[in-house]
């Protein structure tokens, strides 16, 4: 069974745009940090050291920035390097590889903006890797 489609409902919305942004950002690049030194996250990640990756979910309005710097994650601000934008419900389509993000790319579902092959690379890394026992567990639940 396919993860039904959903969007975050506006109040939701409303309140995800007023909270600071840091503290989600800090635990996503402190996860990051973590699945690199247990050998989740394998191969070069040199490509985004003084890069911004910025990660915006639509239907909420909220997002996150993060780089890489001196060999691990951190979460920044300012203008990002590349920008992906989709709904909360596509990302976690992507997650749990129910959905190509090429298709959700071509369909015009996953935008990348500004430096367009730093995030065609990112997206083809994340996608090579191997779903996490997490979302595999998760997954297994939804169907």
């Amino acid at each position: 069974m396919p993860l039904p489609d959903f969007t975050f409902p506006r109040p939701l919305a409303a309140l995800a745009r007023r909270l600071p942004e840091w503290p989600v950002a800090q635990m996503f690049v402190t996860a990051l940090n973590l699945a690199e030194r247990a050998g989740k996250l394998t191969g070069d990640w040199s490509s985004l050291d003084g890069r911004t990756v910025r990660i915006e979910i639509e239907d909420l309005g909220a997002g996150l920035s993060f780089t890489r710097g001196g060999n691990r994650f951190v979460a920044v601000s300012g203008e990002p390097t590349v920008c992906f934008r989709a709904r909360a419900a596509d990302y976690l389509r992507i997650a749990l590889r129910e959905e190509d993000p090429d298709t959700l790319f071509f369909q015009r579902r996953l935008k990348i903006e500004g430096n367009t092959e730093l995030g065609l690379e990112l997206k083809n890394r994340l996608d090579a890797l191997p779903l996490p026992d997490f979302l595999i567990r998760l997954r297994d639940r939804i169907a």
